[in-house]
């Protein structure tokens, strides 16, 4: 029983290491693109929830304009 129980563990522990490891890499904001677009936002596919969608000013295709919220 414990041998199972270590077993377990331990491919537990690697799953769940597996997944940080992916997840850590996507939370890296790779999708910014440093380019800088109307009203001192920034292009990113995605805007984050304390910014606010400009349009498309200056971006290239598939990016937004996002600026902060004051």
């Amino acid at each position: 029983m414990s041998y199972n129980t270590g077993t377990n563990m331990r491919a537990l522990g690697l799953i769940i290491i597996t997944l940080l490891l992916l997840t850590a890499s996507e939370a890296d904001d790779t999708d910014i693109q440093r380019w800088t677009c109307g009203y001192r936002g920034l292009c990113r596919k995605h805007c984050y929830a304390q910014e606010y969608m400009i349009g498309y000013h200056g971006c290239p295709r598939r990016y937004r304009c996002c600026a902060l919220r004051f």
